[in-house]
C-alpha cells in the first residue's frame, strides 16, 4: 500500500472511532435527585385544641410537626378574619429536636378567623404551610346597646344602684306598681345571657316585685325579689334563640322597682 493510501485509511479509521466515543459530562441530562433536592418543600402538620372561645377569656393552643425536623428554627402562626385574604404574623416558636412546636394565641376580638403555621425556607428547601384551621370567637356585648324592640315602662340603657352597687346600662322598671316589659332581637347569634336581678335600692322596705325572661314566647326563667334579694350573674342558656323578653313588675304598696343590672348576651358575630 502506497503512503497515500495509509494515510487515507487512518483518517477513516479515527472518523469511526470519534463516532463511537461517549458524550461529555458536561453534554449530559442534570440529575433526577438533584432536581428532587433543589425542590423540596417543608411539611407542616398543625393541629387547634378547641373550635371555639370565648374573647378576653381564653386561649388556644396550636400544635404540630415539622418534616424535615429543623430543630431549632422558628414557625410562625399566622391568622386572618373571615373575609379577609391577608394573614398577618401573631406568634413564633421553635422547633423541637422530635420536629414537633407548641404555639398559643389569645384571641381578643370576636368573629370567625383562620390559622395557619408557616415553615421558612432554609437549608436548600422551600417554605412549607399547614392547613388552614379554623376557630370561632364568641363575645359578651351588653344587651342595652342593642336596637330595642317593642317596650313599655321600662328604662333602657339606664344606671341603677342594687344592694349598693352601681351597674350602667340597665334595665329598670319606670313605676313602682305598674308593669313593663322590653324585648330584643337577637336573630339566633347568641347562646347565653347573664345579669343581676334585684329591687332598685330606692325601693321601699317590704317592697317586693320579680322579673321574668322569655325566649321565644316561652318563660325560661323567673326571679321572685324582695328587699335584699340579689340574684347575681344568673346565665340562661339563649342558644338559637330568635328574640329575648323581659318582663319587670314591682309593689306599688310599699313602692318597688325590679331591675335587670348589667345584662350582657354570648354573641358570634
Amino acid at each position: 500500500m502506497n503512503r497515500i493510501a495509509r494515510v487515507a485509511c487512518a483518517a477513516a479509521t479515527t472518523v469511526v472511532l470519534a463516532s463511537l466515543t461517549p458524550m461529555s459530562p458536561a453534554s449530559s441530562v442534570p440529575d433526577q435527585g438533584a432536581r428532587e433536592a433543589a425542590s423540596a418543600t417543608y411539611k407542616v402538620i398543625a393541629r387547634i385544641n378547641r373550635s371555639e372561645v370565648v374573647a378576653g377569656e381564653d386561649t388556644v393552643r396550636i400544635t404540630g410537626k415539622v418534616k424535615p425536623k429543623a430543630a431549632g428554627q422558628k414557625v410562625l402562626l399566622q391568622q386572618r378574619p373571615e373575609g379577609s385574604n391577608r394573614w398577618r404574623k401573631s406568634g413564633t416558636a421553635r422547633i423541637k429536636p422530635s420536629g414537633r412546636f407548641v404555639l398559643k394565641d389569645e384571641p381578643s376580638k370576636p368573629g370567625v378567623r383562620f390559622y395557619r403555621v408557616v415553615k421558612p425556607a432554609g437549608g436548600g428547601l422551600k417554605a412549607g404551610t399547614s392547613r388552614e384551621l379554623q376557630l370561632d370567637v364568641w363575645a359578651w356585648e351588653r344587651l342595652a346597646w342593642r336596637a330595642v324592640g317593642a317596650n313599655a315602662g321600662i328604662w333602657v340603657d339606664s344606671y341603677t344602684v342594687l344592694g349598693a352597687e352601681g351597674y350602667d346600662d340597665s334595665l329598670v322598671l319606670k313605676t313602682a306598681g305598674t308593669a313593663g316589659y322590653a324585648e330584643f332581637t337577637l336573630g339566633r347569634s347568641c347562646r347565653s345571657l347573664r345579669a343581676t336581678y334585684a329591687l332598685t335600692d330606692d325601693s321601699v322596705t317590704g317592697a317586693t316585685g320579680s322579673v321574668a325572661v322569655s325566649v321565644d314566647g316561652t318563660v325560661v326563667a323567673t326571679h321572685p325579689l324582695a328587699t335584699g334579694t340579689i340574684v347575681e350573674d344568673e346565665v340562661v342558656d339563649l342558644t338559637n334563640a330568635f328574640r329575648v323578653r323581659f318582663d319587670l313588675v314591682g309593689s306599688a304598696t310599699p313602692a318597688g322597682r325590679s331591675a335587670v343590672g348589667f345584662p350582657e348576651v354570648l354573641c358570634l358575630p
